[in-house]
C-alpha cells in the first residue's frame, strides 16, 4: 500500500452572479431599477429580458415571466407575493428613508415604512412592480471585509 497525498480541498462554492426575476413587462421593470434605483443598464433585448449591474460581479436579469419556461419550466405570478426578497444594506439608519422613498417614487408599493427593530436597526421593505420584494437595511453590526467577507449578520 503506497502512500498517497491527501485528498485536495474542494474548490470553493459557487457564487451568485445573476438573480434572475420574472417580469411581466420588461419595459416597466426596466425603468424601475435603472431610473428609480439607479441600477446601470447592462443590456436589453426587446421585450424578452434586460440586465442591470446589481454589484460588483453581479446582476439582475429582468426576464419575460411568459418566456422563462422556455429554460426554467413551469413558473408564473400567483395571488401571492413571490417568495423572493432582494436587500440592500446602508450604511446609515436614515439613508433606509430615502431609498424607501426612492422606490415609492419609482412605482414600488409601500409594505412596511421604515420602522426601528429591537435588534438596533431600522428597515424598510418595498415591492416592485411584479411584487417582488426590496429590503432596505440599516444594521450597525453589518460590513463587509476588504475580503468581501460579510460580517455582523
Amino acid at each position: 500500500m503506497t502512500n498517497s497525498p491527501p485528498p485536495s480541498p474542494p474548490p470553493a462554492g459557487p457564487s451568485v452572479t445573476a438573480i434572475t426575476l420574472g417580469v411581466r413587462d420588461v419595459a416597466a421593470s426596466a425603468a424601475f431599477y435603472t431610473t428609480g434605483l439607479g441600477f446601470v443598464l447592462l443590456d436589453r433585448v426587446a421585450d424578452e429580458i434586460a440586465f442591470v449591474q446589481a454589484g460588483h460581479g453581479l446582476m439582475i436579469a429582468l426576464w419575460d415571466v411568459e418566456q422563462m419556461p422556455s429554460e426554467y419550466g413551469e413558473v408564473g405570478h400567483g395571488r401571492l407575493a413571490p417568495p423572493v426578497s432582494l436587500g440592500h444594506n446602508v450604511s446609515a439608519a436614515d439613508d433606509v428613508a430615502e431609498w424607501h422613498r426612492l422606490a415609492v417614487d419609482a412605482g414600488a408599493v409601500s409594505i412596511t415604512e421604515p420602522t426601528a427593530q429591537p435588534w438596533g436597526g431600522v428597515s424598510a421593505c418595498v415591492a416592485d412592480p411584479d411584487g417582488f420584494r426590496w429590503d432596505f437595511v440599516y444594521n450597525p453590526a453589518f460590513g463587509v471585509a476588504d475580503t468581501g467577507e460579510v460580517t455582523g449578520v
